[in-house]
């Protein structure tokens, strides 16, 4: 039978410059009709916004993937628009901590976007180490490439 869950999400701007008109998507199902959107008017480089509440079910039945989205426009370097590709998916399991922060984060070195989770027991999952960077190297749970500049 499967748990239904929230974790607070930290978003975090590492692009290397300041960004507008953010959209953030958490859903659990490919065509993103439940979701939790959140929309940020700006966000200056190195700062975060949140936290925002992300639903997500474990267990047998669950859905087995956790849609992340964002988009957000920039006007310093790299500049345009820039979205995640449709269906980046980290799960988030059962070892997830949710009484902690999870964090989504953009980097604009690779023109990526990042997820990096808590797990129970006060460390970070997958050898990430709790601190987003703007070129993290390994140092994440999941990551995709960015879509634009629009």
């Amino acid at each position: 039978m499967s748990t239904d869950r929230t974790i607070n999400v930290r978003f975090f701007n590492m692009w290397g410059a300041d960004i507008q008109s953010v959209i953030l998507k958490f859903s659990t199902s490919k065509s993103g009709v439940e979701s939790d959107t959140y929309k940020i008017d700006s966000l200056k480089n190195g700062e975060s916004a949140g936290p925002f509440v992300r639903h997500y079910q474990t267990g047998i039945g669950s859905e087995e993937f956790d849609y992340w989205y964002v988009e957000f426009v920039s006007t310093g370097t790299p500049s345009g628009k820039f979205w995640c590709k449709n269906n980046f998916s980290c799960v988030l399991d059962s070892d997830v901590d949710n009484s902690r922060e999870a964090h989504f984060w953009i980097g604009g070195t690779k023109k990526e976007a990042y997820t990096g989770f808590p797990e129970d027991g006060g460390g970070w999952e997958d050898g990430y180490n709790g601190t987003p960077s703007e070129n993290p190297g390994s140092n994440y749970t999941c990551y995709v490439s960015l879509d634009g500049p629009a």
